[in-house]
């Protein structure tokens, strides 16, 4: 089992000499995320955001999964709670942890409305802004390698059109890439259109998986191996 690292502590010890970002604690406990924001302008994912929807278009009809269908997740069988597109192929499955009746409260969804997500791999190219701000977190952090990065937008479906969401969160594992020390300790650099940074805790404990929270809506998570 590898060592887990209170991340919400490097992360501010770590941005005590940095005069570029200001660090915020989002709540108390070890783990609670550490919000991180650009003093800069950053208009930064937003251009993420239109390629991010026309890669989805194309790796969603090869990747559509329903909702308690079953994930190999890093070799184990694990049930999604959320229909959508699993278009992600750097990493060893993904799936939502939550119930699906607690997805739909986390994401108050109507009564005609049912959770949906759209999963795919991003890269510098695809993504520049994004990856802008996941480096120079993980410059603050101390360094790391960036073993994967996805671009993830959870919304809702209602009369068969998909509806961009903005409140709730809802859990997700997902099994690292083959090949990472699973010695070392994992976290989550996730960047939201805007520029806003946040880090996440990995909060399980199988050496080869990271489960986190999503926010809804359109975001780019990086897997961080320290």
């Amino acid at each position: 089992m590898r060592m887990k690292k209170t991340v919400a502590a490097i992360l501010a010890a770590a941005m005590v000499m940095s005069t570029g970002l200001t660090v915020c604690a989002a709540g108390s406990g070890s783990a609670a995320p550490v919000s991180v924001e650009k003093t800069e302008s950053a208009s930064s994912s937003s251009s993420s955001s239109s390629s991010s929807s026309a890669s989805t278009a194309s790796a969603a009809a090869s990747s559509v999964r329903t909702s308690g269908a079953e994930i190999s997740v890093a070799g184990s069988k694990v049930k999604t709670s959320v229909a959508g597109a699993y278009a992600a192929k750097k990493v060893q499955g993904v799936a939502v942890t939550n119930s699906l009746a607690d997805v739909r409260s986390k994401l108050k969804l109507s009564g005609n409305q049912t959770p949906y997500v759209m999963i795919f791999d991003t890269d510098v190219k695809k993504s520049s802004k994004a990856m802008d701000s996941i480096n120079a977190a993980v410059t603050a952090l101390g360094g790391g390698e960036i073993a994967a990065t996805l671009n993830i937008d959870l919304g809702a479906k209602e009369k068969g059109r998909y509806v961009s969401l903005s409140d709730g969160s809802v859990g997700m594992v997902v099994g690292l890439p083959k090949g990472v020390d699973t010695s070392k300790a994992v976290s989550v650099v996730c960047v939201r259109p805007g520029g806003k940074t946040t880090i996440l805790e990995d909060t399980d404990t199988n050496p080869a998986t990271v489960t986190f929270e999503v926010q809804a809506g359109l975001g780019t998570y990086a897997i961080v191996v320290m």
